[in-house]
């Protein structure tokens, strides 16, 4: 079958396509020239035949058509189902190939996809076959934004690609990862599922650099959001400061509960308890209250860590000390071998009581 006859089957009539095909080789041009450089405003939304055609760089145009005839279901829904139940069947996950570009033939040739980039290209392109306009969207996560823009560490570069589709006579979004479509949508919003900011769409992912273009995309990306508007993006959550006074717990059962009592009735947020891993959550309870079970003055938190995160622990503790400020961290031992009295924080949390 070729695209004249599959696309004359559909509701666009030949000469309205022909009426678009300068158009068409307008926005090739366009979009060769801005090449690598987010477009979010690229899309013309009103000529949705435009986006059936894809480039090929994508794949081999006449195989694809043979793949996807069976898919074209008795609605553009029920393609839509037919497409992501053959990529679910036919496509299994593997990490490696997630940061090496790689087109529709060589992602369904391996049989395997490695990340939401080569499976948005795949599902958009056999959309496109069975007679679903499609543009492809690229995304980075919020929180990853507001990381950056602030200079945080972060553990890894965090974005996803959506598709824009246009069925019901409407553009729409599909999330071809998770098998979502959001028909309440509007082309122009910026934040998307998931809390991640659109910043690029385009006909051609090879073109748009996604993720498969692993540093060139994180170049591009970091150019991109580094001079990014910050009222752009929704409130920095990670930002935040928190107005109620946090404890953190160090401690075993049955103590701990008696401690996370007396923080809560002291009036403190318990944030974690924890009686392993304290090279993770002793340096996170720092700027807070931290309350460390103990007996006959020995912590069930070695001393040498504690030293580390705190200074002045084993002084506090060999002078039979009960409470410790290091740096604004406040440091309350509670020995269970003695009668226990209240937190004496209360100055600390406006409102809280004492035992």
């Amino acid at each position: 079958m070729k695209l004249t006859d599959m696309t004359m089957s559909m509701r666009w009539c030949w000469p309205e396509i022909q009426m678009k095909l300068t158009t068409i080789l307008c926005g090739l041009f366009i979009g060769s020239i801005h090449a690598g450089e987010p477009q979010f405003e690229s899309i013309d939304y009103a000529n949705p035949p435009i986006y059936l055609t894809w480039p090929e760089t994508l794949g081999d145009r006449e195989a694809i058509l043979k793949l996807a005839a069976p898919l074209k279901g008795d609605s553009d829904h029920s393609s839509i189902r037919n497409v992501l139940s053959w990529m679910k069947t036919n496509l299994s996950w593997q990490a490696e190939k997630a940061y090496a570009w790689r087109n529709f033939d060589d992602v369904v040739g391996e049989g395997c996809f490695g990340g939401c980039a080569d499976q948005a290209i795949v599902c958009g392109v056999l959309l496109k076959a069975v007679g679903i306009p499609c543009v492809w969207v690229k995304t980075m996560d919020v929180a990853w934004i507001w990381d950056f823009k602030k200079r945080r560490p972060f553990q890894s570069w965090s974005g996803h690609v959506f598709l824009e589709v246009y069925l019901d006579e409407r553009w729409q979004l599909l999330d071809a990862s998770a098998g979502v479509l959001y028909g309440d949508y509007h082309p122009e919003a910026r934040i998307l599922p998931g809390n991640r900011f659109a910043y690029d769409k385009g006909n051609d992912p090879r073109t748009m650099i996604l993720s498969l273009q692993w540093e060139e995309w994180k170049a591009q990306t970091e150019s991109y959001f580094r001079t990014l508007d910050e009222t752009l993006l929704p409130v920095d959550v990670a930002g935040g400061t928190g107005m109620t006074p946090e404890a953190w717990i160090a401690g075993n059962s049955p103590y701990y509960q008696a401690m996370t009592q007396m923080a809560i009735d002291a009036g403190f947020k318990v944030r974690k308890s924890f009686n392993t891993d304290f090279a993770t959550f002793l340096p996170q309870a720092r700027g807070h209250l931290l309350l460390v079970e103990t007996h006959n003055g020995v912590p069930i938190v070695p001393i040498t860590l504690l030293e580390e995160h705190y200074p002045g622990c084993s002084d506090a503790l060999a002078k039979g000390g009960e409470s410790l400020d290091v740096a604004g961290t406040k440091i309350r031992f509670l020995d269970f071998s003695k009668p226990l009295r209240g937190l004496g924080m209360e100055s600390a949390a406006p409102g809280g009581k004492s035992n």
